[in-house]
């Protein structure tokens, strides 16, 4: 199944509008840890912002095969929740199928994902994480050798940026980033604070935390060795 408990990166292989052919435009990558996500699409004809979201993700109690995502920032400017069932491929993938409104009209869709975490993954790294600013608008997330930042405005605009661990360097290096991203805080600007922050995933209570003088809501922790 693809979505787990454990923390995921997700990378989208295809896409698919019934009954055109299946086709992939973008680099799609999501994170998954807990219930929450950040979903980050990039256009590979031009390198532009195709689609960027974040939120919380949950199976529907009504049918177990069945997920909700809530849409708590997007750069669309939508608030929509999308649902939609899995099932797993004979090559390990799994097809995500469901129904998307476009432009008012309800059209059939399948996409296919590949859990790549293990490829992308960091020897020694041992903490995957999602924090919301208490404000709304921003969301942090790192699986593994993938970091995201993501921010909404409150005139609506909305900066995004991705960076990817360098194993060759040892380093983090942007990907890609658009939009007003000054304030969104580096990888290296949190992940030194990883101790705390499994400290505070131990403790009861509301799970707060001050970074780079904004504070966070830890929505999602997982420490390994993943259960």
């Amino acid at each position: 199944m693809v979505v787990k408990a454990t923390p995921q990166i997700l990378q989208r292989v295809s896409v698919r509008w019934l009954p055109a052919p299946a086709y992939e435009d973008s680099n799609t990558v999501a994170l998954n840890v807990g219930g929450y996500f950040l979903d980050l699409r990039v256009a590979t004809a031009d390198g532009s912002l195709q689609w960027s979201r974040a939120g919380e993700r949950k199976q529907v109690a009504a049918n177990p095969l069945t997920f909700q995502w809530t849409r708590i920032i997007d750069s669309t400017g939508s608030s929509q929740a999308d649902e939609a069932m899995f099932k797993t491929l004979p090559n390990g993938d799994d097809l995500e199928y469901g129904e998307f409104n476009q432009d008012g009209t309800s059209v059939p869709y399948e996409e296919v994902w590949r859990d790549v975490t293990d490829e992308v993954s960091i020897d020694g790294d041992d903490c995957a994480w999602i924090l919301h600013s208490t404000d709304g608008n921003t969301f942090l997330g790192k699986v593994g050798g993938v970091y995201m930042g993501m921010s909404k405005a409150e005139n609506g605009s909305f900066g995004v940026r991705k960076e990817v661990y360098d194993k060759t360097t040892s380093g983090w290096k942007t990907e890609f980033e658009t939009g007003s991203v000054a304030h969104i805080p580096k990888a290296t600007d949190v992940i030194p604070s990883e101790p705390q922050l499994k400290t505070l995933a131990t403790t009861s209570g509301d799970k707060r935390y001050s970074l780079s003088g904004r504070e966070y809501v830890m929505r999602g922790i997982a420490v390994a060795p993943w259960q």
